[in-house]
């Protein structure tokens, strides 16, 4: 049976956390979570999750006993990725990089597994279907085409990460690993299996990600004041509104067109998975509620 670690860096990302544990957990032989700030939110006075993150994270039912939880605070997410990697055991077969807005159906996790099994990849893109605005909507383009996530990784005793970004898991010296990799549309058209990411879902999780990313990682790259010129705008606006927003910027990314080309929005018409179906009234009444406190400031 593969043995697969499911690794997490979280900070203020109480948005569907709940809902990712509860899809990986029967899975799981180890779910591996740092809990904290980077030295940007630091620098800012923070020093752990005041969201539900922490509440989230200390109150869910682990009755096999495979979660670890590190708190700390991070020069950056490197870092970060090694505080909890440290905790991996030995004989974990693969790491499998999960953020907190990102969740997978049961099939899908099951498919991965087999896929796992019978392939035998040193590591796994998988497609990203990332919501904006809500869960009615995805975004197309390189958002969704491009091997940019970077996911499933084999790992042996000693392994660690590289970098963050883009993720990179280094093995011990002695290990002559022959890397085998499979990227995203690769993956895809194997198995049809995709993560749902719910990253552009709700404004403060848009405000708090588009500042960091502007601030420190893609700096030249990001559209200026987008959360207030293009994120916001399309939250309030009428289908026409949105239409024109779209037009004018190629889409809703953050990043400017000539980055990223067109990122258009489309309607989403399959069905999310299972835990965010079952929650999803709870979900859209944070949306609103979030939206209600954005229009009071208005």
């Amino acid at each position: 049976m593969t043995k697969i670690a499911f690794g997490m860096i979280v900070f203020e990302g109480d948005y569907v956390l709940q809902e990712c544990l509860e899809q990986v957990y029967p899975y799981a032989t180890q779910i591996l979570v740092a809990e904290g700030p980077v030295k940007y939110w630091q620098e800012k006075g923070r020093t752990t999750s005041t969201d539900r993150t922490n509440e989230i994270l200390d109150s869910f039912p682990d009755p096999d006993n495979k979660i670890t939880i590190v708190h700390g605070q991070y020069s950056e997410k490197d870092e970060q990725c090694n505080a909890y990697i440290k905790h991996m055991r030995p004989d974990i077969d693969y790491l499998w990089q999960l953020d907190s807005d990102e969740v997978y159906k049961e099939e899908d996790i099951e498919k991965t597994i087999e896929f796992l099994e019978r392939e035998e990849p040193t590591s796994v893109g998988v497609r990203s279907l990332s919501f904006y605005g809500g869960f009615e909507n995805y975004l197309t383009g390189f958002e969704l085409n491009r091997d940019n996530f970077l996911r499933i990784f084999r790992v042996t005793e000693g392994s660690k990460w590289l970098t963050h970004r883009p993720p990179t898991v280094q093995y011990p010296e002695e290990h002559n690993i022959i890397k085998k990799h499979i990227d995203s549309n690769t993956f895809y058209d194997l198995t049809g299996v995709q993560m749902y990411h719910y990253s552009y879902v709700f404004p403060q999780q848009v405000k708090n990600k588009v500042e960091y990313y502007k601030a420190k990682v893609s700096q030249h790259k990001c559209i200026g004041d987008y959360y207030n010129k293009i994120y916001l705008p399309w939250m309030m606006g009428e289908d026409f509104d949105k239409y024109q927003l779209e037009k004018q910027y190629q889409g809703v990314h953050e990043f400017k067109p000539e980055y990223r080309g067109p990122c258009y929005t489309e309607p989403f018409l399959q069905s999310h998975p299972e835990a965010i179906n079952s929650n999803l009234k709870k979900l859209n009444n944070r949306i609103n509620k979030e939206m209600q406190n954005e229009n009071s400031m208005v």
